[in-house]
């Protein structure tokens, strides 16, 4: 949480993908994320706003090389292959550094909880290499960043918050942009083009779960252990892709160098979250949310060098709203401390 001029409190958590979220606080507002769910030390003062900028930046940098490995993978193995051993790593290290942190037991009293979470992101990295198995880069990224914005809904739906009509306004301009991407991309990718929307979902009800974790256990923990009951739910899933002949579904063990691939992805996973936690302990959330961004400039230049994609002009025109529509919503909280909205 950080204090802020006006006593407002802010939850700050990072999904279990390591990439930054945009998460509503109990006023209703949206803010950037870091991966604590414990009360932190009050005594931090920011004291290194450059350092701070410069790892939030290297962690939008690194994010999109995590899903240009996956999306290359997809031309040698199933999405259902990659998300399941990306996990089984991902979660290998979390596990380690949760041993690491004598915090290997698991909490009996928040299993359910943590199940939940393993179910919701067992679909978030199903839909993701889903779509990215299908969908240009960008594209893919740009949907997804509407999941801040339905996360709003979700605090008022499920949490009872209280939202200001203007930011739901600019939610709703937001999905329109999203909408604007998508539509020409169902036409040639079919169901395959709604695969952000679904990610960002259920990543948004990831989030929503996660409030009921607040204060019981540290990040780390919560996103270990998710992961590792995601690894489970993910073994289901491709054993009924298996029985159902479903292609995507396929099971293949990788084969040499991609080993070497689905490891360097699960590793950015988790030091992405390294990064975005220790920016945050450097720099204020107000300073470091616009470089979030910055994930969809790399994922342009990355989907251009490595798979010859670059968005169309009606790409550009919603991704310029699903953008403006978030840092609205953002900027809106930082400028209606002291009035209602």
């Amino acid at each position: 949480m950080l204090p802020r001029a006006d006593s407002r409190i802010y939850d700050e958590r990072s999904d279990i993908l390591g990439r930054p979220l945009l998460i509503a606080n109990h006023a209703g507002a949206v803010v950037q994320t870091f991966p604590e769910l414990k009360a932190p030390d009050m005594t931090n003062h920011h004291t290194n706003p450059k350092l701070g900028m410069l790892l939030m930046i290297s962690m939008a940098m690194l994010l999109p090389v995590m899903d240009t490995i996956g999306k290359y993978l997809t031309n040698f193995l199933s999405p259902g292959t990659i998300a399941l051993f990306r996990f089984v790593l991902q979660a290998t290290l979390f596990m380690h550094l949760l041993g690491i942190q004598r915090k290997l037991s698991l909490p009996r009293a928040q299993w359910k909880t943590l199940m939940g979470l393993g179910a919701l992101i067992c679909v978030v990295m199903l839909t993701l290499m889903l779509g990215l198995s299908v969908l240009p880069l960008a594209t893919f990224i740009a949907i997804f960043f509407v999941e801040p914005l339905i996360l709003v809904f979700f605090s008022v739906v499920f949490l009872g918050e209280k939202v200001g009509w203007r930011r739901i306004t600019a939610c709703f301009v937001g999905l329109l942009g999203a909408l604007i991407i998508i539509r020409p991309n169902y036409a040639t990718f079919g169901i395959y083009a709604l695969m952000p929307v679904l990610t960002a979902i259920c990543m948004a009800g990831y989030f929503t779960l996660t409030k009921q974790l607040q204060g019981k256990m540290d990040g780390i923990a919560v996103q270990g252990w998710a992961t590792l009951f995601g690894t489970g739910f993910l073994c289901a899933a491709m054993i009924a892709g298996h029985l159902s002949s479903f292609e995507d579904m396929a099971f293949a063990l990788p084969q040499g160098i991609h080993w070497a691939w689905l490891a360097l992805s699960a590793t950015i996973g988790v030091l992405a979250y390294v990064l975005i936690a220790e920016a945050f302990k450097r720099a204020p959330a107000s300073l470091l949310a616009p470089f979030q961004y910055l994930e969809i400039v790399a994922a342009t230049i990355l989907g251009y060098l490595v798979f010859g994609d670059f968005p169309d002009a009606i790409t550009w025109l919603g991704i310029a709203i699903i953008l403006g529509a978030g840092l609205y919503v953002f900027y809106r909280e930082q400028n209606t401390s002291e009035l209602s909205d």
